[in-house]
């Protein structure tokens, strides 16, 4: 599922700031080779990726093991927590998972998050009144309703954990299981920049303060730039959604203290019409702007005459089935599994191939066909 930022305590921001400030990076050799040896071996490497990246998918991931037991839990209510119910991916994510838990003969309960910790409780609180038979949150820390939600799991209700990383040597149970979704997506926006620029990248990288979870992504996809691009320049800025009157301001600023930039990263959609307004405020031209966690609007304004020049989007249609297989794994003490969502990354290249409509990102085919819905039901229907 995608990503959003989350809202947290000033002083946990305050600290992410000054962190990403010491570790916004620039280019170095790779180990051991010759700046142009590996800028020669890392744009080959670069362009497989991106090329693989780019390919619609073939083969979905579905579990091969069955769920026997669901039949028992027919007419039974599931709560869907989204840290945000007006973010459009969780609405397509509500609709698809409401449609797989009709197949499997349950129903959905959709309370929003309101990117509040009080709300959040309060949609736990209210699923465990209604002896909810699960409870999948999605892009919300455990932390953020930890009081509610070890009630929770007292009264013996399941909980998933989307699009969160689980905390350091947590183990996946039927009590509760995390399913950290799409965590390479901002290493699929630095393969492309690699590509994309022959090897000669210069790079801001903008990084929500707001989510521990994004904010290890980005960190995560760094070690690429420094290996595979030793002639990019990458720097790291810092932003937040709590002051979003400024991502404009801070847009337009990060670029002209960056006059050599050539390519804008911003993580999620939520700041991308501010950051082309702060693109345009500076009165640069040329930039490259790239997202992750695309919907309509950002594939809109890639397949029209803009600075988004590349959109990872997640296939939120598959995730929507794939979180609703691990809570019926979880009811019925099957045990959770790996339940990997697939990807994809636009460009100039592949945009034409789809359509950019609402429609069209909810049923999943941006991505491949909707041969996995059928191959779940079965999977929850073996008696």
């Amino acid at each position: 599922m995608a990503l959003i930022r989350r809202q947290w305590p000033v002083s946990f921001t305050a600290l992410l700031v000054a962190s990403a400030a010491l570790a916004g990076c620039s280019s170095g050799d790779a180990t051991g080779s010759s700046g142009r040896t590996a800028s020669v071996s890392g744009l080959a490497t670069a362009e497989k990726k991106v090329a693989a990246s780019q390919a619609a998918v073939t083969d979905y991931p579905v579990p091969t093991t069955g769920v026997r037991g669901v039949a028992k839990f027919k007419g039974r209510k599931v709560y869907y927590i989204p840290f945000l119910q007006q973010i459009p991916a969780f609405a397509d994510a509500a609709r698809s998972m409401r449609e797989a838990l009709a197949k499997a003969g349950l129903s959905q309960q959709v309370c929003d998050g309101k990117a509040q910790p009080s709300a959040i409780a309060a949609c736990v609180q209210q699923a465990m009144a209604a002896d909810a038979a699960g409870i999948v949150l999605d892009a919300v820390p455990y932390g953020m309703a930890q009081n509610a939600l070890d009630a929770a799991k007292a009264k013996g209700i399941p909980i998933v954990i989307a699009d969160q990383d689980p905390p350091s040597g947590f183990t996946n149970s039927n009590q509760v299981t995390y399913v950290a979704g799409v965590t390479t997506q901002p290493s699929a926006i630095a393969w492309w920049a690699i590509a994309d620029s022959k090897g000669k990248a210069d790079l801001i990288i903008t990084e929500s303060a707001d989510n521990p979870s994004a904010t290890k992504y980005v960190t995560d996809s760094l070690p690429i730039y420094k290996k595979y691009c030793p002639d990019c320049t990458v720097k790291v800025k810092v932003i937040t959604a709590s002051t979003p009157a400024l991502l404009a301001s801070n847009a337009s600023s990060n670029i002209l203290a960056n006059p050599k930039a050539t390519y804008y990263f911003t993580q999620f959609e939520d700041s991308l019409q501010p950051t082309i307004q702060g693109i345009q405020q500076s009165g640069r031209s040329g930039i490259s702007l790239s997202v992750t966690a695309g919907s309509v609007n950002g594939l809109g304004l890639l397949k029209g005459n803009s600075a988004v020049k590349a959109v990872v989007a997640v296939d939120e249609a598959y995730a929507a089935y794939a979180l609703t297989d691990e809570i019926l794994r979880m009811m019925t003490k099957s045990g959770p599994v790996e339940e990997p969502i697939p990807m994809r990354l636009f460009t100039k290249q592949n945009i034409g191939s789809i359509k950019v409509t609402a429609a069209a990102q909810a049923s999943g085919e941006w991505f491949g066909d909707a041969s996995f819905q059928e191959d779940f039901a079965r999977l929850w229907s073996v008696g």
